[in-house]
């Protein structure tokens, strides 16, 4: 008994200090570029929406400013370029026409009520 308890000892322990083999692959530049073009994108749209004149535009229009600062997690890739590059286009002092808040802040309100 004392025989076969050792043997199943041993099968056991061998059988749990089985080791996987690991797998790696090389990434190219261009997406780890990419990716963390993707992280500064979204930041820059988190950082827009925190900003008092956009947080004060959807407190008008009735949007919760700290759940569309939520959805931006929600929002793909290309989506978070697109309203990055639309920041960069606006008016450097700050004057946001009327249009450019509608339309950020629409594709605020879509991406709360698809999620």
């Amino acid at each position: 008994m004392k025989a076969l308890m050792t043997i199943f000892s041993a099968l056991l322990l061998m059988a749990s200090l089985a080791q996987v083999p690991a797998q790696a692959a090389m990434i190219s530049t261009g997406e780890v570029v990419a990716s963390q073009q993707e992280q500064a994108d979204r930041d820059k749209v988190r950082e827009f929406l925190g900003r008092a004149s956009v947080e004060e535009q959807m407190k008008v229009l009735g949007v919760d400013a700290a759940l569309a600062r939520s959805r931006v997690d929600a929002l793909t890739a290309q989506e978070v370029a697109s309203l990055a590059q639309r920041i960069d286009t606006l008016p450097a002092g700050g004057a946001l026409s009327g249009t450019d808040v509608i339309i950020i802040l629409l594709v605020a309100i879509l991406v709360v009520l698809i999620l």
